[in-house]
């Protein structure tokens, strides 16, 4: 083992989050809570939602030493969703409409989620819809939580596709990030979901982006725990840098990307130090070009939303460090402490 390699595995040692059971078992009591309250508010939602699925740094085992959040998303599963029709948004390549023409059987759905000609489904309807159950349930059904230790007072906000709720004791705050998923099937592919989002122009009101959350935490799992360590080195040089526009789900594209490049075994077999610089060079590469695919649509940028100043930025803090730690990788000795600043 190099010395390199050695102080990438302590660092990401270090900073891992202890995910112990105590850590985890009070995020469920939280989640599990809500939604059985939720459920409990509205009968429709009962009928429609029975699952939820974990995304994030938590559902990949990522989750850094200070992050405290938890990311759920909500599968709605409505009556014939396997005749909800996806039609392309010719205009932004990953999104879709969803269109309920033929899987319009109940007045939830004609009369309020897909109220126009067309029998799209307007996310913002389904927006104020779980907005509503949401605050409601907290006001009917109460606000406070028993976990292992400690007793949560919930908090909760709206904001855009999120849905957060903030449960704060004595002596530890987390959040819990619930989106909506609505279950489709994708011609050939099986079951996917669609997350409502926000895109410009006049459809806006009836966007979803098309989604498979499961198959990429199964990508993740199978590249092993080296991936997971350079994912979470990843998150480190990203917070110590300050650069807030890349989240957890840029890394875990890149890492994907990588996979279907390479193939999951080698990935499994590639030490700390070695995946941790593909994939830094691959954000790199991928910030030069302004463009980063998204994983179910290739035309897609998840780099659409950044400026060009923020590229720039992004382009010299990272491209640095790279170029730093990659000489690093060919010395006989480096200290610790040179290492460990890339990431403090």
């Amino acid at each position: 083992m190099s010395n390199f390699e050695f102080c990438l595995r302590e660092i990401a040692d270090d900073i891992r989050n202890p995910n112990d059971s105590i850590n985890a078992n009070d995020f469920f009591a939280v989640k599990d809570y809500v939604l059985s309250i939720m459920r409990n508010q509205d009968n429709y939602f009962r009928k429609i939602c029975q699952n939820d699925i974990l995304f994030g740094s938590m559902a990949h085992d990522v989750r850094l030493y200070d992050d405290d959040e938890l990311d759920v998303l909500m599968e709605l599963r409505f009556p014939a969703y396997s005749r909800i029709e996806q039609v392309d948004d010719e205009q932004h390549p990953g999104m879709v409409f969803l269109d309920f023409s033929d899987a319009c059987v109940d007045n939830m759905v004609f009369k309020r989620l897909a109220n126009n000609n067309r029998m799209y489904m307007n996310r913002y309807s389904l927006k104020r819809w779980l907005n509503n159950i949401f605050v409601n349930a907290l006001d009917n059904y109460g606000n406070v939580v028993y976990g292992d230790y400690d007793e949560y007072t919930l908090g909760y906000e709206w904001r855009g596709i999120t849905y957060t709720i903030t449960a704060e004791s004595p002596s530890r705050i987390f959040n819990i990030d619930f989106v909506p998923a609505v279950k489709i099937v994708r011609p050939k592919s099986g079951t996917w979901l669609a997350i409502p989002k926000y895109t410009s122009g006049n459809t806006h009101h009836f966007t979803f982006m098309i989604s498979n959350a499961q198959a990429e935490l199964q990508h993740v799992d199978r590249c092993g725990q080296a991936l997971r360590d350079a994912l979470r080195l990843l998150q480190a040089l990203r917070n110590a840098k300050q650069l807030w526009q890349l989240r957890c789900y840029h890394f875990v594209t890149l890492a994907i990307w990588l996979a279907r490049r390479v193939g999951h075994t080698k990935m499994f077999h590639l030490s700390v130090s070695e995946l941790f610089l593909m994939l830094l060079s691959d954000l790199c590469d991928a910030l030069l070009e302004g463009h980063l695919p998204y994983v179910w649509n290739s035309q897609m940028n998840l780099l659409g939303n950044f400026s060009d100043n923020e590229l720039s930025q992004y382009i010299s803090e990272l491209c640095n460090a790279y170029n730093v730690l990659d000489s690093y990788s060919y010395k006989p000795t480096v200290s610790f402490a040179r290492c460990r600043r890339f990431f403090d």
